[in-house]
């Protein structure tokens, strides 16, 4: 345990905070300095992201409170850089930081080939440097003077300078803390409030603080396509307009000579392969800030569309694409397809009801479960949210052997004149249900399905929605829960709150951890469990067990 480490300066550099710590000790050796840090001579200093953050954690004073997790977000610029990118790829970044070197990292978010550039010198806000000195005695490395493409200061609003320390020429191992002779004084003048470069910096400085909820390729550039049409962009029914968009951009940005400006925000105004710089992120954010929505005439409205497949985790989410149009009768008929297999047309006509193309294959897979399990025919329909006919053609065409009996061949009939065809008599008049049995049908099968959920792997939550959900539409068993108070029973019974799912994922993170021979400590518990940063007191409770005395 380190008997000193220095406090932390408001948003400094964890490689400043190293710093500041082998100038304070004295220390003239920086391998000494890697021993007493990292227990490591050959971890490297790190700039934008910092390796092997569990040993420096282990040896600092508990009271700080200095986790992984905490110095990867608070002290790096881990929020900024990957602030778009997928839930996985923040996760796969987050373990190899704790454990690893940072250099696979940088590949991995595609830094080292990315046209966006940061600077090969520590920088430095003249401004901030007075005001360091006044308050606390000396200089340090702040996190939003580093973030690439960044050239003013986000507070004040002037223009960063290189400082005379460049870390790729120093040696890979050393910390070198701010001081006023590697940050010399200048005199600089402050920005306009409404310039480009300073809305810049205070936007990706505030990505270090708040980065947004994590979405995957297609949801980002299904954002952008609803963006750019809002605001006037779309160029026949499912377009863009491409040299408009470029040519407003260069209009607004008053720098048409931007790095690869052309290339990448034609690539973000499509359906995105591949990730994206923040910067660039950023900048196509504020250019549609500078735009006001405008209404837009389109047949078909403005996408992405909600999903209609009620087997599917993101069932009612805007995620449906518009596959392609054609017309039909007169009649502009558009084709949506969503990423879970369900697809389905729909006329561009008022009161148009969608036509199924295509269940999924999330549908197929659950007949076959239903099938093998013994449900009957309507309890089927009911769990797959369609008709008992749509369950009798699919389970059909799939081949398989049904619980129910099966429909008998129609005759053929010859045509005849009319005379010689009887009339048909009228049809007996349809048997009224019998609840208290449908009743117990439900409620069988309810529990069955929460027992089905609760055994998933890595957990699923079974939520009243999810649970009602496994009968067809949510408001049919809603609305008829006064009829099947069994069922309303189990479905209370049955569903999990947030808190009660919270504390069954960090029961299954502690088993997963057991199995993989990896230490019980909270914080992998609360990554694994994938918890907040602070949740209920209850699970933060169920957390905290697992911290060894």
């Amino acid at each position: 345990m380190l008997p000193y480490f220095p406090p932390a300066s408001p948003d400094e550099l964890l490689y400043s905070l190293l710093a500041r710590f082998h100038s304070h000790v004295g220390e003239t050796s920086p391998k000494r300095t890697l021993d007493a840090l990292f227990g490591n001579r050959s971890v490297r200093a790190g700039v934008l992201l910092q390796g092997h953050l569990q040993a420096p954690s282990e040896r600092l004073p508990p009271h700080r409170g200095l986790t992984p997790g905490k110095l990867l977000e608070d002290f790096t610029l881990y929020p900024y850089l990957t602030a778009f990118q997928p839930e996985d790829v923040r996760l796969a970044v987050r373990d190899a930081l704790f454990l690893g070197h940072a250099e696979w990292v940088t590949l991995r978010l595609g830094l080292a080939a990315s046209r966006v550039q940061g600077a090969t010198a520590l920088r430095y806000c003249p401004a901030c440097s007075s005001e360091m000195l006044v308050q606390y005695g000396e200089l340090y490395w702040r996190r939003d003077h580093q973030l690439p493409g960044v050239t003013v200061c986000p507070e004040h609003g002037v223009r960063l300078q290189d400082s005379t320390v460049c870390p790729g020429t120093i040696g890979q191992h050393s910390f070198i803390a701010a001081d006023e002779d590697n940050c010399p004084k200048v005199s600089s003048d402050a920005q306009d409030d409404a310039s480009i470069p300073w809305m810049v910096a205070k936007r990706c400085a505030r990505l270090l603080r708040s980065p947004p909820l994590p979405m995957s390729l297609v949801e980002w550039g299904a954002h952008y396509y609803h963006e750019l049409r809002q605001r006037g962009f779309g160029k026949g029914e499912d377009r863009i307009d491409q040299q408009r968009l470029s040519r407003d951009f260069a209009s607004w940005s008053g720098e048409p000579e931007m790095p690869g400006a052309e290339s990448w925000l034609a690539a973000m105004a499509r359906k995105h392969r591949k990730a994206f710089h923040p910067l660039q992120h950023v900048l196509l954010g504020l250019f549609l800030d500078a735009h006001a929505p405008v209404v837009e005439d389109v047949p078909l409205g403005i996408g992405p569309w909600p999903c209609r497949n009620p087997l599917a985790e993101h069932y009612g989410q805007p995620v449906v694409q518009l596959a392609g149009t054609h017309r039909e009768s007169g009649k502009l008929i558009g084709q949506f397809s969503c990423s879970c297999g369900y697809v389905f047309s729909l006329a561009a006509a008022p009161g148009s009801k969608p036509r199924i193309l295509d269940l999924g294959p999330l549908f197929r897979q659950r007949l076959r479960q239903l099938v093998a399990e013994g449900a009957g025919l309507r309890a089927s329909a009911w769990a797959l949210g369609v008709d008992p006919g749509t369950v009798r053609r699919h389970a059909e065409r799939l081949g398989l052997d049904v619980p129910w009996a099966s429909l008998k061949p129609r005759p053929h009939v010859s045509r005849s004149p009319r005379a010689a065809c009887p009339r048909p008599p009228s049809p007996d008049p349809v048997p009224r249900r019998d609840w208290p049995v449908l009743d117990g049908q439900l409620c069988r099968a309810l529990r069955a399905e929460a027992e089905r959920i609760k055994a998933l792997s890595p957990p699923s939550r079974a939520s009243a929605a999810v649970l009602q959900r496994q009968f067809g539409r949510r408001d049919w068993l809603a609305s008829r829960l006064s009829k099947l108070p069994m069922t309303a029973r189990a479905l209370a019974e049955e569903s999990e709150s947030v808190e009660q799912f919270r504390l069954r994922r960090v029961a299954w993170a502690a088993e997963e951890l057991r199995r993989r021979n990896l230490p019980l400590k909270p914080w992998r518990l609360r990554r694994m469990a994938g918890l907040p940063r602070r949740a209920s007191p209850q699970v933060e409770a169920a957390l905290k067990a697992y911290e060894g005395p």
